[in-house]
């Protein structure tokens, strides 16, 4: 048995060292048997990026050693404790399906469903071995919902991992990363059996890369890159589960976050169809687009899983192998230190006591968005105007008003009162109870019937009064009703799920204009643009306020117009900022600013005097600026 921590890496580091060069054997043995068993990708140069034929299918090598060391250690070192060796039998039980798979696809290529299918039952199959994903954000999940999340998880980890083997070198070094960021976590709280598997697993991905470093000499196939999603989802589960705690699911999110990430974009892509938008493939014929308007909820439904598996060229090394001019190296280099900065936040994670739940939700959210911010902009700003496009019909309004608000505002209350009532007893009747009051407020309210992408300011005011009586209503039945009186429970679920709401209101709508703003100045837009014409507005008033949100709410000619800032008539303006905007001067400041900032045309939101026009008439005639003026009239029909 490993009894202290510096046997337990004596151990694990030499178990590593004999996997590594047990693999290296092994990948050294099929790069002669692989293309003799006729296992060799070709290029096609349509998807793929290398221009030689390279054996595939040398998964099998990190697969082998990975089983051969791991079942003699298990079995032979540690024969004392049989039920750590039955363990490891159930860990590699699913492998039993997913390794045929591999190599079945390997060889002749199978259809997407048919791998989905057959990952589906390994996943299941797992689920009956114990892997069980039970506890999420430190709530004990229901059977039924435990064996469908568990599923998704281990499919999801699966497809992560072979999505993002398209460049030498990737796939194996990011879940040596993961395995690596994870088994830290597990030596240092204790859990040295788990921790000794993940290094073995580190050593056989280890000794397979030096054969799979640009330019490779192997692939490593689905074969390889299904088994390291494997490992390293129900090495995430089995984490989960030792930990149990709020911040538990987010260290193997985060540990893995790089595949995840590129998961979940090429999910999002797919399931819009904006593959075209994307760069993937052409746009459906017009017929065959008439024709899905005439299939049923089924036929579209399946119409929308199956793309899913349409393969695209738009993964997130792509799109950095296109920004380093296809340098394969620097690619890989960029990913791997993306993913150390994941796994980092993923150990720092666990270095905050349990009760410090914010800190740790802080450092998820905080590093998935600065790597999703980072890798995938583009691929977000592309989608969303697809599907805001979508948006405009009167019936995905109406669902998104009565349907999708009221579900998030039911999410949204439920987390409030969790994180108001933690570590405190609550029954679940008495939280059934509030929930029923407070939805049944903002329904009999006005609040869903207004369209919040059009919402004034009087209607966020009146969401916030309608909350805040609905959870006076709730402290008030506590009285009349048999309750354990938590103190203070709605005074925190208040400010809890008023804060959640509105930054859910408000953040669509700031995040498209925020979008708008950088899709307007990214240089990847800029290749077949035409030139941006920058834009000085003159005077504040509210014509400036309607000007700035016509060009930022213009889907058609985003990034067509950028307004670099105000010239103020009253001095007083000078130096502050109206309407999101800065003053950047007067009209005695104009030819600097003019020449400074490179400005193309001037937009009137105020009428100046009339000596001051006719002066910024020979400023513009002379700089050969556009003076045009914003103007908003009633006309007489």
């Amino acid at each position: 048995m490993l009894h202290t921590l510096f046997q337990a890496i004596t151990t694990g580091l030499v178990l590593a060292l004999v996997t590594a060069v047990l693999s290296l054997l092994l990948t050294k043995c099929l790069l002669w048997l692989l293309p003799r068993w006729g296992m060799v990708d070709k290029p096609d140069f349509k998807r793929h990026i290398h221009v030689s034929e390279v054996p595939r299918g040398g998964g099998l090598a990190i697969i082998l050693s990975f089983a051969i060391v791991a079942l003699v250690f298990f079995g032979w070192a540690m024969r004392e404790n049989a039920e750590v060796f039955k363990e490891c039998l159930r860990f590699l039980a699913p492998c039993a399906i997913l390794l045929p798979l591999g190599v079945c696809d390997d060889k002749f290529g199978l259809l997407a469903r048919t791998k989905f299918f057959f990952q589906i039952l390994a996943a299941c199959l797992a689920w009956w071995l114990g892997f069980r994903l039970t506890v999420f954000f430190g709530l004990e999940l229901p059977q039924w919902s435990c064996l469908i999340l568990t599923v998704l998880w281990i499919v999801g980890f699966i497809n992560a991992f072979n999505m993002i083997d398209g460049v030498d070198g990737l796939a194996a070094g990011v879940g040596v990363i993961s395995a690596v960021c994870m088994g830290s976590i597990a030596l240092s709280k204790g859990h040295f059996g788990f921790a000794t598997v993940l290094l073995i697993f580190t050593g056989a991905s280890l000794g397979f890369l030096y054969y799979n470093w640009h330019p490779a000499k192997v692939f490593m196939g689905d074969t390889g890159s299904m088994f390291i999603g494997y490992v390293l989802a129900v090495a995430g589960l089995m984490l989960n589960a030792r930990l149990a705690s709020v911040s538990s699911i987010g260290i193997p999110l985060l540990a893995c976050g790089i595949p995840v990430i590129d998961m979940l974009c090429a999910v999002w892509r797919r399931l819009l169809g904006n593959q075209n938008a994307a760069g993937g493939f052409p746009p459906p014929a017009d017929e065959s687009h008439d024709a899905s308007k005439n299939l049923g909820f089924i036929g579209r439904f399946v119409r929308l899983v199956g793309r899913l598996g349409t393969a695209d060229q738009k993964h997130l090394h792509h799109r950095l192998l296109a920004y380093f001019n296809r340098n394969q190296r620097k690619t890989v280099w960029s990913i791997y230190l993306l993913a150390l900065v994941m796994g980092g936040a993923g150990i720092l994670c666990c270095v905050f006591p349990q009760n410090k739940v914010a800190f740790t939700l802080v450092i998820l959210l905080c590093t998935f968005g600065f790597i999703i911010n980072r890798l995938a902009f583009i691929e977000l700003w592309q989608t969303t105007e697809l599907a805001y496009h979508d948006f405009q019909s009167a019936r995905v309004g109406v669902v998104i008003t009565y349907f999708i608000n009221p579900l998030a505002d039911l999410f949204l209350i439920v987390l409030a009162y969790y994180f108001a009532a933690q570590h405190r007893h609550l029954a679940t009747e008495e939280l059934l109870r509030y929930i029923a009051i407070l939805m049944a407020v903002l329904l009999t309210s006005r609040s869903y019937r207004v369209f919040w992408n059009f919402a004034v300011s009087d209607d966020y005011f009146r969401l916030i009064r309608t909350l805040i009586a609905g959870f006076i209503l709730a402290r008030a039945s506590d009285v009349f009703l048999p309750s354990h009186h938590v103190t203070r429970l709605h005074s925190y679920a208040a400010c809890v799920a008023i804060s959640l709401i509105m930054l859910e209101r408000l953040g669509l709508h700031f995040f498209r204009n925020w979008q708008a703003q950088r899709f307007s100045s990214t240089k990847l837009d800029k290749v077949n643009s035409p030139r941006k014409v920058r834009t000085l507005l003159y005077g504040v008033s509210p014509l400036t306020r309607f000007y700035r949100n016509r060009v930022l709410s213009d889907i058609e000619h985003a990034g067509d117009e950028e307004l670099v800032g105000i010239v103020a008539i009253e001095r007083r303006f000078l130096h502050s900022y109206c309407f999101g905007l800065k003053v950047v001067g007067t009209i005695d400041d104009l030819g600097r600013i003019v020449a400074l900032r490179h400005i193309n045309k001037i937009v009137l939101t105020k009428l100046p005097p009339e000596n001051e026009l006719e002066r910024l008439k020979e400023i513009c005639q002379k700089n050969n600026l556009d003076l045009q003026q914003f103007t908003c009239m009633v006309k007489e029909l």
